[in-house]
């Protein structure tokens, strides 16, 4: 498994890379290393930067990583964007990402890794 893991603390993100192959049992994996991470806490914002995996997974995958992220709501308060690349991908994840806000989470999913960054940075307090 090939993966880049960058962590700020001063932007309160992690941001995690798989390249090749990797299924979405995978990339859940590196999602579970990360959150044991000690700089990891309740409030980090998380990217995940699915681009240079070569896989494409079935709907029933996309929803076991957002059934993940409901199950672990209590744990984490944090926003999670996801970055992918072409319209399957981006389509379905658009679904998953409107699963997990009904149970109050916040992600997105973006085709750019620096709109990913500006969603992340952007504050959560409503403009007056």
């Amino acid at each position: 498994m090939i993966y880049k893991i960058d962590i700020s603390e001063k932007d309160n993100l992690l941001t995690v890379i798989p390249e090749g192959i990797y299924s979405m049992n995978k990339i859940l994996d590196l999602v579970h290393i990360v959150m044991e991470n000690p700089l990891f806490k309740p409030t980090t914002n998380l990217i995940i930067d699915i681009r240079a995996v070569k896989y494409t997974p079935v709907i029933s995958e996309i929803f076991s990583i957002s059934e993940f992220f409901v199950s672990i709501k209590k744990h984490f308060k944090g926003k999670t964007a996801i970055v992918v690349q072409g319209d399957v991908l981006y389509n379905m994840f658009k679904l998953s990402t409107m699963f997990v806000a009904k149970h109050g989470l916040k992600s997105n999913i973006f085709r750019d890794l620096e709109e990913a960054l500006a969603w992340i940075a952007e504050s959560d307090t409503p403009k007056v």
